[in-house]
């Protein structure tokens, strides 16, 4: 074969610095938006962001173009100072070292886009670490309750 062919969706949470309510819902559109332009601009397709004041879910349509921790990384770091350059928060801002990545299959795009894009909804009866547990619990990922989206 002379080409490489590559589908991989990921869906990938991270959370604010010790989940800290720190994302304004005003600033959230302008917040998800350049996130979505940064994976963009790094070679991924942005199919969804989503989130609410403590964290941000995104599906992407992975590229293999750069290693998983890289984009996360990059995705953070880049973040970080577009919140912090434009004064979105009242404190400055920080996202935790860890995150989740769950992949799903092409024909769960839509129900996991559906599910972000419902995050405010989705959490007036669920915290974080609830959602957290019970992705995790889907997975089968092994944890220790104790680091769940804290900083170690």
């Amino acid at each position: 074969m002379a080409n490489t062919y590559i589908k991989i969706y990921l869906h990938i949470v991270f959370a604010v610095k010790n989940r800290e309510a720190l994302i304004p819902t005003g600033w959230q559109v302008r917040i998800h938006s350049y996130l979505k332009n940064s994976i963009r601009e790094m070679g991924h397709v942005p199919i969804s962001v989503g989130g609410v004041e403590n964290h941000v879910h995104i599906l992407i349509s992975y590229s293999g173009k750069q290693p998983l921790p890289d984009l996360i990384r990059d995705l953070k770091i880049n973040s970080t100072k577009f919140i912090n350059k434009n004064g979105a928060t009242r404190h400055h801002f920080f996202w935790q070292k860890g995150y989740a990545c769950f992949s799903y299959s092409h024909s769960q795009i839509e129900a996991v886009n559906k599910y972000i894009s419902n995050q405010h909804a989705h959490h007036k009866g669920r915290t974080l670490v609830d959602e957290m547990k019970h992705m995790l619990g889907g997975f089968g990922v092994e944890y220790d309750e104790q680091y769940l989206f804290y900083d170690a």
